[in-house]
């Protein structure tokens, strides 16, 4: 038989908090194709990973504006990630927030590991008191390691001391499962609120059984 499940592992964004840089440049780069090409040349996903590995906006920014030094609209939208970051939020999944709530209600030890800046941790905290159900989050920026690199799953392990055998990890990237998986825990990839409530009510957990609308 399997073991209970005592604990429920959360990744923030895209599961708990819609979040995407296209929010916020959608209103500063009108045009869908340049906007594309900063998205994907400027302030790249690789960029914006740097900041997730706990390089400080300040300093990875810093080659971008020298080498837009002559180019003010350039270095205003570059700067506008650091100071219209909230822009970059549509706002909680809300679902998928009702889950929490529901698990945290029936005394289910919750905690959170994620990828993502300070910066962006810390404006979070402020926009989203959900966060204050989680007893404990691990942030990429904080540790210096990112998912799916196995060492930051351990780092949750060994801070928590929670059983993997007995606890589900939920994230919306697929490859941020099979290091979990390997450690025991039960993995859900995330796909809606509604797939994920069935999948937990299907591993015995107590939540409502709510058909969609």
């Amino acid at each position: 038989m399997t073991a209970p499940i005592t604990s429920v592992v959360f990744d923030l964004g895209g599961v708990l908090i819609d979040v995407n840089p296209d929010y916020l440049y959608r209103k500063l780069i009108p045009d869908e194709k340049e906007r594309r090409d900063f998205l994907t040349n400027v302030c790249s996903r690789e960029w914006g990973r740097r900041l997730d590995e706990g390089i400080s906006f300040a300093e990875n920014a810093k080659v971008l504006l020298q080498k837009y030094s002559g180019d003010p609209h350039m270095q205003s939208l570059i700067r506008a990630w650091d100071k219209r970051l909230g822009e970059m939020f549509a706002g909680p999944v809300q679902g998928t927030v009702d889950i929490l709530e529901e698990l945290n209600d029936a005394n289910i030890p919750l905690y959170a590991l994620t990828n993502m800046s300070e910066e962006e941790i810390s404006l979070e905290w402020k926009l989203f008191p959900f966060y204050a159900l989680f007893k404990d989050m691990v942030v990429s920026a904080v540790e210096r390691v990112m998912k799916p690199d196995p060492k930051i799953y351990e780092i949750l392990l060994n801070r928590t001391k929670i059983d993997p055998r007995r606890s589900i990890y939920i994230d919306d990237r697929a490859e941020n499962l099979p290091p979990a998986a390997a450690l025991g825990f039960t993995t859900i990839l995330f796909t809606t609120p509604e797939a994920l409530r069935a999948e937990l009510i299907r591993h015995n957990l107590p939540l409502l059984k709510r058909c969609a609308s």
